[in-house]
């Protein structure tokens, strides 16, 4: 099933807790593409260097679909990377990693402990972080008559997450708008409805953008 809307970061966000003397840094951030994710770990190696791991999990939405990964950098199987996976997915999260970093602390914590220490980490970043909404969108040229202008601004206010992009006042009035791929029967179908037909909506070539941010916060 296509995901059109999901939580991600808004910005990158950190935690750190500690467990039996090993340090957890956890860092959390929107991310796109999976190159992003090799970029973020070089980043974070150079920045921690003496670290003893470096694990993370991602759910990264390619062609409209949620893509898992995890790597758990050399802890015991089933320890670092899944758990933080784990969370995400629980936490209803999308485009974003989840990094954690650990310093060793010289005792050790089973991989019961290790793995709730890497969970614990990984629910702390979104806890603290930033989450917005983000939804995919596509924009549309949509025209009518004039005598219409008054029913289609009615409509369009009824639909907070329809925006407005542009206004032409020509022949005909034309207006270019944004619509959530989530709401466009919807709207689309009480625009025909109000102007018992008299309304022509084309999307516009090459429109779709991805997923961008609502104002809205989580």
């Amino acid at each position: 099933m296509k995901q059109s809307s999901f939580k991600t970061f808004s910005r990158e966000s950190r935690i750190k807790i500690t467990r039996k003397g090993s340090r957890f840094i956890g860092v959390g951030a929107s991310s796109r593409q999976k190159d992003e994710l090799k970029s973020k770990r070089e980043k974070l190696a150079g920045e921690f260097p003496k670290a003893t791991h470096i694990a993370y999990g991602s759910v990264i939405v390619e062609s409209g679909r949620p893509v898992e990964r995890y790597d758990s950098d050399g802890e015991p199987r089933g320890t670092a990377g899944k758990p933080i996976l784990q969370v995400i997915k629980g936490e209803g999260l999308s485009n974003c990693a989840v990094f954690v970093v650990r310093y060793f602390g010289g005792r050790e914590l089973g991989t019961g402990g290790l793995a709730r220490a890497y969970s614990d980490a990984a629910r702390g970043v979104i806890e603290e972080g930033n989450i917005v909404i983000e939804k995919e969108r596509d924009r549309y040229l949509i025209s009518f008559p004039y005598s219409f202008t008054g029913k289609i601004a009615e409509v369009i206010a009824k639909f907070d997450e329809v925006n407005v992009l542009e206004r032409n006042y020509g022949r005909e009035p034309e207006l270019e708008v944004s619509v959530p791929v989530d709401t466009v029967e919807s709207f689309f179908e009480r625009l025909r409805s109000g102007t018992a037909g008299n309304v022509d909506a084309k999307l516009i070539a090459g429109s779709k953008k991805g997923f961008e941010r609502e104002d809205n916060r989580v």
